[in-house]
């Protein structure tokens, strides 16, 4: 019996390594992240105020998505209606962050709400006059983020 129980132990240990491995997305740097707060925050504080056209429409200002209507159209019709579901903005956190690279990175905020969280998920990349939202989701379900 002590036999087998040292060679579990022994399996275990040889094991844990190879589950401790380096996250391969490491999140953003704190510098990074208060550049990109400008963006964010003007995002959210135009959501609060019920001006969810706005939100998109600066959101993505000067990148290639600002010429897609339909899609933006989509954003805001569904950003209206989970806004509407869950009640008014009572704020945000910022949830977690990672990077790809030093310019291309996942952020992903907690918007507080009198019904519940909703989840918003940006990835941003950083040219060279600043960051710039690439993609958005926002959700209500937030099993997946606990990857």
């Amino acid at each position: 019996m002590f036999r087998l129980i040292a060679v579990v132990v022994a399996l275990i240990s040889l094991a844990s390594p190879a589950l401790a491995q380096d996250d391969p997305t490491p999140p953003m740097s704190a510098q990074a992240i208060a550049e990109t707060r400008p963006l964010t925050d003007r995002f959210f504080t135009a959501l609060q105020a019920g001006e969810v056209s706005r939100a998109y429409t600066d959101l993505f200002a000067g990148t290639l998505a600002e010429g897609k209507t339909l899609e933006l159209q989509t954003l805001i019709s569904q950003s209206t209606f989970i806004l509407q579901t869950y009640g008014p903005i009572t704020g945000w956190t910022l949830a977690r962050t990672d990077c790809i690279t030093p310019t291309f990175c996942r952020v992903i905020f907690q918007i507080n709400t009198e019904n519940g969280p909703i989840m918003v998920l940006m990835s941003l990349y950083r040219r060279s006059s600043g960051w710039v939202t690439t993609n958005i989701l926002i959700t209500d379900i937030a099993t997946d983020l606990f990857d």
